[in-house]
């Protein structure tokens, strides 16, 4: 497995997902509170929906757990794993604050070895591979 062409292959992606949060923003959020009392905006989702679909494409056999979608989060047997928060801060993205990341991180064998992280309102990204 190839990390730095898997990363390469989904920067573009990152940036693009930053775009997609601002522009949604800049349109008017919807938001709702999750059973867990935090809360949730239609922008959470869409850029969820627009990095999982980029992702699987990139590493098809690597399934995503997501904090916006059901799918795989009980699942305590994978080891290998997409970990993806698509808007972390959504309370400050919902106030039109800047404080919110766009987030992914890689995990082979039970252990982090790759992430992306976009900063779109303070123009900032990272990646890192370990």
């Amino acid at each position: 497995m190839d990390l730095q062409k898997i990363i390469e292959d989904l920067v573009d992606t990152f940036l693009l997902a930053g775009d997609l949060s601002l522009q949604l923003r800049e349109k008017g959020l919807s938001k709702e509170i999750k059973s867990d009392s935090t809360p949730v905006s239609n922008g959470d989702i869409e850029v969820n929906n627009f990095i999982s679909s980029k992702i699987s494409s990139v590493t098809p056999n690597i399934p995503i757990i997501s904090e916006e979608t059901s799918e795989n989060k009980d699942n305590s047997k994978l080891k290998d794993f997409w970990l993806v928060d698509p808007i972390d801060g959504t309370y400050d993205y919902i106030n039109n604050l800047e404080e919110f990341t766009i987030n992914a991180g890689l995990i082979i064998n039970n252990k982090p070895v790759a992430g992306l992280i976009n900063a779109p309102a303070k123009k900032k990204n990272v990646l890192f591979l370990w």
